[in-house]
């Protein structure tokens, strides 16, 4: 009986886990998709070059308070996730979401710093039908 009990608390220990790591996928599949919708979108309007600059900095901004995301690497083809999609078992869900959460605002304000709210106004429209956790 005592291997019984023992056994389902590790099966329930590892369950728990498992469902643990899927929704932080999810949260970072999310704003995967939220970030390279905007990189897409303002690309063509700035270049790869500008973007890559504007989406680094955003990243060292971020990083400072959530230094999960020193783990987040940005290319000429646009952001890397591996690693960070690595170290998923480490980190907390919450500070996952608001990490990103708190990454893509900082990239809507060096935009509107740069380009005035014309462009970010435009990138709200178009990514209005994301939703995030």
């Amino acid at each position: 009986m005592a291997n019984d009990i023992h056994s389902d608390e590790e099966t329930l220990s590892s369950v728990a886990g498992q469902v643990s790591a899927e929704v932080k996928s999810s949260v970072i599949e999310i704003y995967e998709d939220l970030i390279r919708t905007v990189w897409a979108k303002i690309v063509p309007t700035l270049g790869t070059v500008t973007v890559a600059t504007i989406m680094q900095r955003a990243i060292s901004r971020t990083a400072a308070r959530h230094p999960v995301l020193n783990d987040l690497t940005v290319n000429d083809a646009g952001f890397v996730f591996t690693q960070i999609k690595a170290k998923l078992n480490s980190e907390d869900k919450d500070e996952l979401k608001d990490s990103f959460k708190e990454l893509v605002a900082n990239v809507f304000d060096i935009l509107a710093k740069l380009t005035g709210n014309i462009l970010v106004q435009q990138l709200m429209k178009e990514v209005e039908g994301l939703e995030l956790p």
